[in-house]
């Protein structure tokens, strides 16, 4: 696999992002996410943090999955000028403590893009916070990729405040057979040229890595 630094790095941010007023809703038998504004969602420590880096917080995403469930691999992608455009970086946290992993990979064959002709008639979500979808690996319930289209590069199971790289495939298992995997992805303004600018941005608050320096 390739460096896992090239994928994710932990932050120094507040474990806990949340408003004290904000509970998690129930944990249910269905997958779900959730579109939020980022100051009803971030608490005010969370938001001193980013705008202490010169960064605005414009999305945020609630992602709910149920226990044992696997996610397809996708590519995060918003709209800009009709065509659509990879994100680059999120900064993720795992609200629940479930067990997990993120995982990363290199994919051999076209994804599947939301229709662009139609992003005017949907609401601002479709075309801020989409994906372009390639399948699924280790599916009990799916057809698989076939494994020769497919390689893992890395893998991470998030347990800290996490900048997670967005614009290569990744996917999330909730490997927790009890527990649901509550989850809360933040995007900002002006998105990053490529993973090394987003590394720059967050530099101060990066939590040394085994052998890598911040």
């Amino acid at each position: 696999m390739f460096a896992s630094h090239d994928y994710h790095r932990a932050l120094a941010l507040p474990e806990n992002p949340l408003p004290r007023s904000l509970r998690l809703p129930e944990d249910t038998d269905q997958n779900d996410y959730h579109i939020l504004r980022p100051e009803d969602v971030l608490n005010q420590a969370t938001l001193r943090c980013f705008r202490g880096l010169g960064l605005k917080a414009c999305d945020a995403a609630l992602f709910y999955k149920k226990p044992g469930s696997l996610g397809i691999i996708h590519t995060d992608v918003s709209l800009e000028g009709g065509r659509w455009r990879k994100n680059v970086a999120a900064v993720n946290w795992n609200l629940s403590g479930a067990d997990s992993v993120m995982r990363w990979y290199d994919v051999k064959t076209p994804g599947t893009e939301p229709d662009a002709s139609i992003a005017e008639e949907e609401n601002e979500w479709y075309r801020t916070l989409n994906g372009i979808h390639y399948g699924f690996v280790g599916s009990k319930t799916h057809k698989n990729l076939p494994k020769n289209k497919v390689r893992l590069l890395s893998d991470s199971p998030i347990s800290l405040p996490t900048l997670v790289r967005t614009n290569v495939p990744h996917n999330v298992e909730n490997t927790d057979a009890n527990k649901g995997r509550w989850a809360l992805s933040v995007r900002f303004e002006h998105d990053f040229d490529c993973w090394a600018e987003a590394v720059d941005a967050f530099r101060p608050l990066l939590v040394p890595a085994a052998g890598l320096a911040a």
